[in-house]
């Protein structure tokens, strides 16, 4: 598990980062959004995300966004819509 969690760094893809994590429920934009490990939804990261293509556009995430910051992996429990 600590292995794939911490796989993902900053300079790697959205899609990069979907490989290992799964959308957070929550406020969120295209450029921040928490993100749960999906063998475990109680590990979470935050992770910040730079634009690659429309920077313009704030809300249409794109899995070629670059990640920015990631941040350390935490526990904390499910957030449901």
């Amino acid at each position: 598990m600590i292995d794939a969690v911490g796989s993902i760094k900053a300079g790697m893809t959205r899609a990069d980062l979907l490989t290992v994590f799964t959308e957070e429920g929550g406020l969120s934009s295209r450029t921040q959004r928490t993100y749960v490990y999906r063998l475990c939804p109680y590990v979470k990261v935050d992770v910040e995300f730079t634009p690659i293509t429309n920077p313009d556009d704030h809300l249409t995430e794109l899995s070629n966004d670059k990640i920015l910051k990631i941040s350390r992996p935490y526990l904390q429990y499910s957030i449901a819509d």
